[in-house]
C-alpha cells in the first residue's frame, strides 16, 4: 500500500521559508484587524497556500502554522472582548468531553511526558479551532461570507492544481513537506498542492463544495460565485486522483440532490438502514467488505481499508479500554497506516473516545436538523393596537428570500458533515483538513437555535369576558 506523505521529518525543528514567514505574519495581522465576519478567512488562505512543513518550535512545543493562526485568533478574541454574548451549546459539551477523554486515554496509553505533550497539542488544535469558530461565527451572514471567500480562493487553487497536473511538478514544494515531483500511481498523477497528501487535498475541497454550492440560493452575484466555486472544487478533487475524496464528492452530490425531499428525510434514513440490514443478511462477508469490491480509481487500496475494519472488530478486547499500540501485528507485516478515522479513535483512545466521537457526529446532525427547521420564514403573531385582536402576519419577500438561502446553507452544512463521515472510512485526519472539520462543527454549534421554534397552526380570537353580575341584584 502507498502510505501517506507525512511530515514526520519536519517535527521538532523550526522550518521557516522567508515567504512562509511573511505570509504567517501578514495573515496573522489580518486576523487581528479585519472585521469579525472575515476573521477566519486568513487561516483558510494559509491552509490553502502554505505547505505543512512550515513551523516554529519553542521549548520543544511544535507550532505549525495552523496552530499559530489559531493563537492569533484567540488573541483577537481576548483583545476585542468578543466572548461577550457567547452561549454554551450541547455540541460544545460533546466536543470538550471527547477532547478530554482522548487526551487522557492517549497519554495513559503512551505513558511518557512526550506522549502527554503530543496529546495536549492535539487537544489545543481541536478545542482552539472549534471555539475560535464558535466565537467568531454568530449568524448566517458570517457563514455566507466564509463560503463566498472559499469560492474565491478555489479559483487560484484550481489553477495551481491544473498546472501541477500538466507539469507533474508541485509549485509549493519550496515550502517543504510536499514532494517536488508529483506522485504517480497506475499512470495517474496524484496532485496534492500544499496539502499533506492528495487525499487531504481532495477531501478539503469536497467538504467545502456543499457550502459553496448553497450560495446558488442567495441573491445577486452569489449565484455566479457558487457556479465557479463548485466547478473549481470539483476540478481539484478530480486532479487528486484519489478514491476517498472522489467517493466523498459523489455521495455529497447525491445528498445534495435530495434537497427537494428534505421534508421526507425520515423515510430516506430508515430506507438506508433497511438496505444496509438487507445487504448484511444476503452477503457472505460483512458489509464493510464492499470497500474491497468498489474501487473508484485504478490502484485503489479498498482491500486494505476493509481488512483494517475487519481486524479492528476482531480485536475489540485489545483496544476497548484505552486503545492499543499493538495494532501493527493484527493482520501481519506491513499493517502500519490507520487509514480510518473511526478506527484511529478506538485504537488511540478506546471505546469511550470512539463513542464520544460518534456522539459529536450524532449531536451535529440533530442540531443541523433543528437549524434547518428554524430557518424557515416564521409566521408571527401581531396584536392589533386598535382592538387587541391577535392575527397571523405572513413573512414578506425579503424574509422569504433570507429563509431560502438559510435553509440551503443548513442543508449544505449537513452534506458537508455527511461527506466527512464517508471520508472517515478511508482516511484518518491530520494537517490542514482538521481546520475544515473543526470549523464545520463550530458553524453548526453557533447556528444552533437556543430553543425550539413552534409553528403557529391557528390563532383563536379571544372571547370577551362576561360582565360580572352582583349577587342579589
Amino acid at each position: 500500500m502507498d502510505g501517506y506523505t507525512t511530515t514526520d521529518v519536519w517535527f521538532n525543528q523550526t522550518i521557516l521559508h522567508p515567504l512562509g514567514l511573511a505570509m504567517l505574519l501578514l495573515l496573522g495581522l489580518a486576523t487581528l484587524l479585519v472585521p469579525r465576519r472575515y476573521a477566519l478567512v486568513p487561516a483558510l488562505i494559509l491552509a490553502c497556500f502554505v505547505s505543512p512543513a512550515q513551523r516554529v518550535v519553542v521549548l520543544s512545543l511544535d507550532f505549525h502554522f495552523i496552530r499559530a493562526m489559531t493563537a492569533f485568533g484567540l488573541v483577537r478574541i481576548l483583545l476585542r472582548g468578543e466572548l461577550k454574548g457567547f452561549r454554551w451549546k450541547p455540541l460544545d459539551t460533546a466536543v470538550v468531553a471527547w477532547g478530554v477523554c482522548a487526551t487522557v486515554a492517549g497519554s495513559m496509553l503512551y505513558g511518557t511526558s512526550a506522549g502527554l505533550v503530543y496529546h495536549l497539542g492535539l487537544l489545543y488544535d481541536a478545542l482552539g479551532l472549534y471555539f475560535l469558530g464558535r466565537v467568531i461565527v454568530r449568524d448566517w451572514d458570517d457563514v455566507i461570507a466564509f463560503a463566498r471567500c472559499a469560492a474565491v480562493i478555489s479559483v487560484p487553487m484550481a489553477t495551481a492544481f491544473l498546472v501541477e497536473k500538466a507539469t507533474g511538478r508541485n509549485m509549493f514544494a519550496f515550502f517543504g513537506g510536499v514532494p517536488e515531483i508529483t506522485v504517480v500511481r497506475d499512470g495517474k498523477l496524484r496532485c496534492q498542492g500544499p496539502f499533506d497528501h492528495s487525499i487531504f487535498a481532495g477531501t478539503f475541497w469536497a467538504v467545502l463544495m456543499p457550502l459553496v454550492g448553497a450560495l446558488w440560493w442567495d441573491r445577486g452575484w452569489s449565484r455566479g460565485l457558487a457556479a465557479v466555486g463548485v466547478t473549481c472544487s470539483a476540478m481539484i478533487v478530480v486532479a487528486c486522483a484519489s478514491a476517498t475524496p472522489l467517493g466523498g464528492m459523489l455521495v455529497g452530490l447525491g445528498a445534495a440532490a435530495l434537497y427537494p425531499f428534505r421534508r421526507h428525510m425520515s423515510l430516506v434514513r430508515w430506507s438506508a438502514v433497511a438496505v444496509i440490514i438487507l445487504l448484511q443478511i444476503v452477503m457472505i462477508n460483512p458489509i464493510w467488505h464492499l470497500l474491497a469490491r468498489v474501487p473508484l480509481v485504478s490502484g485503489s487500496t479498498g482491500w486494505y481499508r476493509y481488512k483494517l475494519i475487519d481486524e479492528f472488530v476482531r480485536h475489540f478486547a485489545e483496544w476497548c479500554v484505552i486503545g492499543t499500540r499493538g495494532y501493527e501485528s493484527w493482520p501481519g507485516p506491513g499493517f502500519t497506516a490507520i487509514t480510518n478515522e473511526y478506527v484511529r479513535q478506538g485504537v488511540n483512545g478506546g471505546l469511550m473516545t470512539l463513542s464520544l466521537f460518534i456522539a459529536i457526529i450524532v449531536a451535529a446532525f440533530v442540531t443541523i436538523g433543528r437549524i434547518g427547521r428554524s430557518s424557515a420564514a416564521p409566521r408571527r403573531i401581531v396584536v392589533s393596537a386598535a382592538d387587541g385582536t391577535p392575527r397571523v402576519a405572513e413573512p414578506g419577500p425579503k424574509a422569504v428570500a433570507r429563509a431560502r438561502v438559510h435553509t440551503a446553507m443548513a442543508w449544505g452544512l449537513g452534506v458537508s458533515l455527511f461527506i466527512h463521515c464517508v471520508v472517515f472510512v478511508g482516511v484518518s485526519y491530520f494537517g490542514q483538513v482538521l481546520l475544515i472539520w473543526y470549523l464545520g462543527l463550530a458553524f453548526v454549534g453557533s447556528l444552533a437555535p437556543a430553543r425550539r421554534r413552534h409553528r403557529i397552526v391557528a390563532v383563536r380570537r379571544p372571547q370577551p369576558t362576561p360582565a360580572l353580575v352582583p349577587v342579589g341584584a
